[in-house]
């Protein structure tokens, strides 16, 4: 009778064992794309305990024949997974699994030589207790996420308040990131190298190329000044591309009129500003000061976009040299349309903001500043006569 009792108990357990779910990985963070080029991308995500990751992918226009499957790679929950041997210009549909979990379809675009449009936008961190990231960066990226075809997103840095916020990044900006490729900026809040690296699977400076435009990303944060030599000998190099637009995003804006930085980082100012010149950048991409700026100086385009969703800053009435507009109290963000002959940038506001905290949308479809580049005639030849002995002294009269 025992033995049947002991055969019957052991046979419970193993029916309990088959009914109870196995234990799920969630998915926390993305996912989300980095790293794109004409041929290949990476995929990123993270997710609760260690089981195994895979990507599933297919051109948006093929059929199910065409689906790959191919296993992520990380450690501590994070995934990432290379693609290769895309075909440029294309739109892929794609899928992350970990455990028993599966997310929605997504998308994303490889570069091509075609014309296309990004969006570019910036301190997104919250102020709690007054507020999260779902109560104004969410509002931001809700209205990127409605905008069509966009070919990438380029955060300017301060993604978050400190490492214990990324979750809310990560929920707010989801709608709009998982469809584009983020290209992401460090940022004085956001961490260290190593984390900026553990977290988008790049160093904390590079470059890549999409279509006519050639993007450089330099990390202007206090660390990068202990070898600041190495850092400048590579952008100078880098900006050797031959493509004809080129554009320069780092965290710190050289000019601004915020009351608590006036006039911008100096010292960014003198280290690089001359070099973004003579080799003819179109524009800067900056934030740190949380509202939106722009100037015009020495033919390049200097843009503050630090209002993604930051506590937003009052702007003083007196300028920098160089000011042409900007824009105090609002989210939003800045789209440009980018081709060999130019770029269009708008600025996007998304929400007003008052003193008393009260915010109000602004209708889908406002633009509160357009500027076409390259500039005018006598500003765009400042490239071209910066590079000739004695020149650049002469620099004061164009600021």
């Amino acid at each position: 009778m025992r033995r049947y009792r002991k055969a019957w108990a052991m046979a419970m357990v193993v029916l309990l064992a088959l009914l109870t779910p196995a234990a799920s990985a969630a998915i926390v963070w993305g996912p989300y794309v980095t790293n794109t080029t004409g041929d290949s991308a990476t995929v990123n995500w993270k997710a609760t305990g260690e089981g195994a990751g895979w990507v599933e992918y297919a051109p948006k226009s093929g059929g199910s024949s065409e689906v790959c499957r191919i296993p992520s790679t990380g450690a501590g929950g994070m995934h990432r997974t290379l693609l290769t041997d895309l075909t440029p210009a294309t739109t892929y549909r794609y899928r992350v699994g970990t455990g028993d979990e599966t997310t929605e379809n997504c998308r994303f675009r490889t570069f091509g030589s075609q014309s296309f449009s990004c969006i570019i936008y910036g301190d997104t961190r919250a102020q709690k207790p007054f507020f999260t990231q779902t109560e104004r960066h969410a509002l931001v990226a809700e209205r990127m996420a409605a905008e069509e075809d966009i070919l990438f997103v380029i955060h300017t840095g301060d993604f978050v308040c400190d490492e214990t916020e990324w979750d809310d990044f990560f929920a707010a900006a989801g709608p709009v990131l998982r469809n584009t490729t983020l290209v992401p900026v460090p940022g004085n809040h956001d961490g260290s190298v190593e984390a900026f690296s553990a977290i988008f699977g790049l160093p904390s400076y590079y470059s890549f190329d999409a279509g006519s435009l050639h993007v450089t990303v330099l990390d202007s944060n206090d660390r990068a000044w202990a070898d600041m030599d190495t850092l400048t000998a590579w952008l100078e190099n880098d900006l050797a591309s031959p493509l004809p637009r080129k554009v320069v995003a780092f965290h710190h804006p050289p000019f601004s009129s915020d009351r608590k930085h006036p006039g911008g980082d100096q010292a960014i100012r003198t280290e690089w500003c001359d070099i973004l010149s003579r080799n003819g950048v179109d524009a800067v991409f900056s934030a740190h000061t949380h509202a939106y700026e722009r100037y015009r100086v020495s033919g390049t385009e200097y843009v503050v976009v630090g209002c993604g969703g930051a506590p937003l800053y009052p702007l003083a009435e007196e300028k920098s040299k160089g000011y042409q507009a900007g824009r105090g109290g609002t989210l939003g963000y800045v789209r440009a349309t980018v081709c060999p002959e130019s770029i269009v940038m708008e600025m996007v506001p998304v929400a007003g903001v008052t003193e008393e905290d009260e915010v109000t949308m602004y209708p889908a479809g406002t633009v509160a500043d357009t500027v076409r580049l390259p500039g005018d005639t006598v500003a765009g030849w400042w490239s071209v006569l910066a590079s000739l002995p004695g020149i650049p002294e002469l620099s004061e009269l164009w600021r």
